[in-house]
């Protein structure tokens, strides 16, 4: 059986060794520590279910990635190759595979430790890229982006990628997805969909004076302009209409318990709170577009982050209108369970003072 974790790396050679106890690792840090070296320690875990589709399932296939992998984290510090060396703890979790690197410059003294931020962030871009290109342009060829080559591969949509990954990942939109939620063309990622969104809040956005940013203060033109994006919304997101259209459905069918009359205007009612709750969430997309602006220089990466902003605006609504819905259908089958109940205890009553009962 193939050994699954263990202690790799290079100190004083150019090849790969085997550290046996972990105590060995310890005096080396120890060591360096006495010289005046820095040491630095960093993280690549991917979950069991990527590794085994990578395989890496054992201590040698890890032995292989760090070996391809490694100059990615030496060159992003700038330290000569010569100068470089690392130790490895490969080890092994129930959710993801994952090895601790602990690495440092021979010649790199205690004075020089500041690690810019921008440094991590560009390693785990291209460790991300590297091992995932063929994923990536698979979803390049999804997005209908024109990329043929892990060459073509910009940091850009290593980005979406990442933040598109996140969010299905996430435990809530796994369960709505198991739901049947998410299947349609037209659902959370279409690019046509976060596109429009995203022009007409910046048109909004431009309608609107400084200041507070509350639907019922708008002005009659911007009013008209958030209502038909609201509209847009609910057209062209099958999920958010269906949704939308169950909950409005349900809260019928309670009504309907107590009386036939006035269920079209009750429907009105129900249809104004719906289309209230997609005003308020488009105008926070508005609200931010201002944030992001002091906050970021750059023009595309505002643009960016409103986009992931827009794309968790309608995993909101999705997740917001179906917990309404099924809360509202379980007080209709409630109320028909009681009402059931009241309906037999009246018969059986009724049959008893008839001398049926037994």
């Amino acid at each position: 059986m193939e050994q699954r974790t263990g202690l790799i790396g290079k100190v004083g050679t150019s090849e790969i060794l085997h550290f046996k106890d972990s105590k060995d690792i310890a005096k080396i840090v120890l060591e360096n520590t006495k010289k005046g070296i820095a040491v630095y320690d960093g993280m690549i875990a991917i979950k069991k279910e990527e590794t085994s589709k990578l395989g890496l399932e054992d201590l040698k296939a890890w032995e292989s990635y760090i070996r391809k992998h490694i100059n990615t984290i030496r060159e992003e510090n700038s330290i000569k190759r010569e100068e470089f060396e690392f130790i490895c703890a490969v080890h092994e979790k129930d959710i993801n595979y994952h090895t601790h690197i602990l690495f440092w410059d021979k010649s790199q003294k205690i004075e020089k430790t500041f690690l810019n931020p921008s440094i991590p962030n560009k390693i785990r871009k291209r460790l991300i890229k590297d091992t995932f290109a063929d994923e990536i342009l698979e979803y390049a060829k999804v997005k209908d982006l024109a990329v043929k080559n892990v060459r073509e591969i910009t940091d850009k949509l290593v980005d979406d990628f990442i933040n598109d990954i996140k969010l299905l990942d996430n435990k809530k939109y796994i369960k709505l997805k198991e739901k049947g939620m998410f299947t349609e063309k037209n659902s959370k990622l279409d690019n046509e969909l976060i596109e429009h969104i995203f022009n007409e809040s910046y048109k909004i956005k431009q309608m609107i004076p400084k200041g507070r940013i509350v639907y019922k203060l708008l002005e009659p033109q911007v009013k008209e302009e958030v209502d038909k994006l609201v509209s847009y919304v609910l057209e062209n997101n099958a999920d958010i209409k269906n949704l939308a259209d169950d909950y409005i459905k349900a809260k019928l069918d309670i009504a309907s318990f107590y009386s036939d009359k006035n269920l079209n205007e009750q429907e009105e009612k129900y249809r104004k709170e719906i289309e209230k709750i997609i005003a308020n969430k488009i105008l926070g997309i508005v609200k931010s577009i201002n944030r992001l602006e002091t906050e970021f220089k750059k023009e595309e990466t505002i643009k960016t982050k409103q986009k992931e902003l827009i794309k968790q605006m309608i995993f909101d609504l999705i997740s917001l209108f179906y917990v309404k819905e099924e809360r509202e259908r379980k007080n209709y089958n409630t109320i028909k369970e009681e009402l059931s109940k009241e309906a037999r205890k009246e018969l059986y009553l009724k049959n008893r003072d008839k001398g049926y009962e037994r």
